[in-house]
């Protein structure tokens, strides 16, 4: 069941609010891969006519999260190990990238960076919380606002932009590894040694954090494609 409701006025259009709900159904797993859905289920779901809902489809088909099946309605993409593999290799290159400068921009005395220092540091508390309540849904939502802080530092918009649309084809993967492998405190003490390099200028060390942080979506892809083989392609 997709869990979302659009709203007539704001600016975002009813297209773009549409594909925002559906695309995040389909990466909290609430639409699972290879399940076949209809236009009018959605229409009827958000409470919408069919315009806003193929808008959305056609950006999530461009996406590569959903397959359209020409007669016969649509299903959710598949999750594509090549895919994932190809997505974790730019994301990381392009984190890593960015976390350089940041370590090189990085002035613990400038308030650019003591307010940056404070936002990462409240966020690796809501990760504690939430890992308390054993929500994989809330804590991939929290790591992702953690990267998101650090990456908007160096205020590039398309690099921020380039990098979220890329979770389309990771987050599944991750959300599965995050219910199947008990390791979301690690990923906690990760996230505090890297922010810990920030604040010593550390670039060897935060991109050497980083790298492996990045890179155990790759180590838990095989765990949850025994687990879930039906959910995976190629």
């Amino acid at each position: 069941m997709v869990i979302g409701m659009l709203f007539g006025e704001g600016k975002k259009t009813l297209g773009e609010q549409a594909y925002e709900i559906i695309r995040e159904n389909i990466l909290a797993l609430r639409l699972k891969p290879g399940q076949t859905v209809y236009e009018s289920e959605f229409s009827t779901m958000l409470n919408t006519s069919r315009t806003p809902v193929r808008e959305a489809v056609r950006a999530l088909h461009i996406e590569q999260l959903i397959d359209v099946l020409p007669q016969r309605g649509m299903k959710i993409a598949l999750i594509s190990e090549r895919k994932v593999e190809e997505t974790r290799f730019v994301r990381e290159s392009l984190e890593v990238s960015a976390i350089c400068k940041i370590v090189d921009q990085w002035e613990p005395v400038q308030r650019k960076y003591q307010d940056l220092y404070r936002a990462l540091t409240s966020n690796l508390q809501s990760q504690k919380e939430v890992i308390q309540n054993g929500d994989a849904v809330q804590f991939l939502q929290a790591d992702e606002a953690f990267h998101r802080l650090l990456l908007s530092a160096i205020g590039n918009a398309t690099l921020v932009s380039v990098v979220s649309q890329m979770r389309g084809h990771l987050n599944r993967v991750r959300l599965l590894s995050l219910q199947e492998i008990p390791y979301t405190e690690g990923l906690v003490r990760e996230h505090e040694q890297l922010l810990e390099a920030l604040q010593s200028k550390d670039r060897d060390r935060a991109t050497s954090i980083l790298s492996a942080h990045l890179s155990r979506v790759s180590e838990d892809i095989q765990v949850v494609k025994d687990k879930y083989p039906d959910y995976f392609t190629d």
